[in-house]
């Protein structure tokens, strides 16, 4: 027997077939070995083409490659390796793979191959596809998501069902791209080493089902607790595999945290004995006061229930009056059960003093979701929100003056415009100092400061706490009289001509020009009401200056006389 026929014979003991076919339309049959006859229950020579005419082809023409296709390919790079449905004698269909070489002899091209029957192990590839098409409908109706992953470093994920992606918010195509199917890069980074610890014992659960818990990160950076019931396999590669059934128990683990920290809340005062802590008690209306309180503040005896600490709070004078409605809204929203952030408060401290102190509030209900317990704690921020707020006033008022800049004076201004209605009055004025660069020629910017300052003291005690004052410009100012009427603008119109004139310098009399508009028949907004308001105290100086006017419809100054007045103005 030649060597090239002892090898056919040893490929046909090994269950193989050598085939040679030509390379024409009907894949004419040069030669087959008996391992390929063998293969479909055919004797040599009853076969001459896999693409017999008849009622019972070799080759299914409904085959799931493009044999031509294949064919040009082979052409290209010399070989193939195709799957071939073939007919076998009794009826009965077989897959065989194909690995083939194009060859050429004597002018005529053919392949020659090997051909293998994996009828088998195409029937095993669909079951384990059926398998998995029925575990991904089965898992799919799972409250919660199922995990098949490796015993290994990373947790590596073999299969992800649709319930864990719900819940993770990623898809299966990111949880491979993102976490490479790293199912421990998921994990809460804290619990990562707990749950290391718990597969590494894997093989000791036998066939146990074990449960515990740990947080997975959701696509939304939400962290969700998992309960975790889960099975060890061990495949016949030795590999350990995790099969997991993972349930959402988030809220079920907040409540019992809430009830631990319920039940640990005279711990927690103990711990934090450095700050003053009250403990509301609405089941038996009983206050609990905590050392540092009573010393920063005062030993206070209440018995209260739920629904009489707001009233409470309304009328007493531990808070600071201005700060009560502000504080009841914030109780309010912590008694309905919202968490909102810590907010600043004034409270009477023990010396009769109010100091600012942020409130942290922690409420604990009971099964009925009724208010049970408060847990209320202070930190004294006094010193550094008198800070701030110096910061802000100095960012909000002019230096010099200590009246409103420009900036405040107008946002303060349109905001109250902003929540007035059409019935209310209100009435701007624009003041100028006349004459007051001969001032600052004549004694100098430093006398021509106080002289300002002093103008500006004067201006602000005329007015009322409510009432805006703010300077605009170097010796300008405006004045917003909230809820006036015409004849109490006028009155306070001659009162500013008065107290301006009583102002002495050492070289000149000062005196002032004053304009007045009226909201809202003269503007709805501040530069409609101070471009009216500007040019009736341009007719104020026209008039012989130390006087005031008031802008009334229809006024107007020509051009000329405008512009005339405005270098005037800059020559003061």
């Amino acid at each position: 027997m030649s060597e090239v026929g002892l090898n056919i014979s040893l490929l046909d003991q090994l269950g193989l077939g050598v085939l040679k076919i030509r390379d024409d339309p009907e894949l004419t049959i040069l030669s087959a070995s008996a391992g390929f006859y063998d293969m479909l229950g055919y004797c040599e020579g009853e076969i001459r083409r896999l693409r017999e005419p008849g009622e019972k082809p070799v080759l299914r023409e409904a085959n799931p490659e493009d044999w031509e296709a294949l064919l040009r390919r082979a052409g290209d790079q010399g070989h193939v390796v195709v799957q071939l449905k073939l007919i076998r004698k009794d009826g009965h269909h077989i897959w065989v793979s194909f690995r083939a070489t194009r060859c050429s002899e004597g002018g005529e091209r053919f392949f020659l191959g090997i051909v293998d029957n994996i009828t088998l192990a195409r029937r095993f590839q669909r079951i384990q596809r059926e398998q998995k098409e029925e575990l991904e409908a089965l898992t799919a109706n799972i409250p919660g998501g199922v995990l098949r992953f490796r015993a290994d470093e990373n947790l590596t994920l073999n299969f992800v069902s649709d319930g864990f992606c719900r819940i993770s918010g990623y898809t299966q195509q990111e949880i491979v791209q993102v976490f490479q199917s790293r199912f421990l890069e998921m994990v809460f980074p804290a619990d990562r080493p707990g749950l290391l610890e718990q597969i590494r014992n894997a093989k000791t659960w036998d066939d146990r089902v074990v449960a515990f818990m740990f947080r997975v990160v959701c696509k939304d950076g939400s962290v969700l607790w998992m309960l975790n019931k889960a099975r060890c396999m061990v495949d016949e590669n030795g590999t350990v595999w995790i099969y997991s059934v993972l349930i959402d128990v988030t809220s079920i683990k907040e409540a019992q945290d809430e009830l631990k920290a319920s039940e640990e809340r005279f711990r927690l005062i103990l711990e934090n004995a450095t700050y003053p802590v009250v403990d509301c008690n609405f089941s038996t209306g009983e206050f609990y006061f905590s050392g540092p309180f009573r010393k920063k503040f005062r030993d206070t005896n209440l018995h209260l229930k739920a629904n009489e600490l707001l009233p409470f709070l309304k009328k007493t004078d531990f808070v600071f009056e201005e700060d009560r409605p502000a504080l009841l809204d914030y109780c309010k929203r912590v008694m309905s059960g919202q968490k909102p952030d810590d907010e600043d408060f004034r409270f009477r401290s023990s010396d009769g003093t109010y100091i600012w102190c942020t409130l942290k509030c922690t409420l604990f209900c009971d099964s009925a979701g009724q208010p049970a317990r408060l847990i209320v704690m202070f930190t004294d921020i006094d010193h550094k929100k008198k800070e701030a707020l110096d910061l802000r006033r100095k960012a909000e008022h002019d230096l010099l003056t200590g009246l409103y800049n420009r900036f405040s004076a107008i946002a303060m201004v349109n905001a109250a415009i902003a929540h007035s209605t059409e019935n209310e009055r209100h009435a701007l004025f624009v003041v100028d100092i006349d004459n007051f660069k001969k001032i600052n020629d004549s004694l100098g910017h430093l006398s021509g400061d106080k002289v300002i300052a002093e103008l500006a003291r004067r201006i602000r005690a005329l007015f009322r706490e409510s009432d805006i004052v703010g300077r605009v410009g170097g010796d300008e100012f405006i004045i917003f009289m909230e809820h006036t009427d015409p004849a109490a603008a006028v009155k306070k119109a001659q009162a500013l001509n008065e107290t301006i004139a009583s102002v002495q310098s050492a070289t000149s009399h000062i005196s002032g020009s004053v304009g007045i508009a009226f909201f809202p028949a003269d503007g709805k907004s501040y530069d409609e009401l101070f471009r009216k308001a500007d040019t009736a105290m341009y007719c104020a100086k026209r008039k012989g200056k130390n006087s005031f006017c008031i802008y009334c419809k229809g006024m107007k100054i020509s051009d000329i006389s405008y512009n005339s007045l405005k270098q005037e103005r800059e020559a003061e």
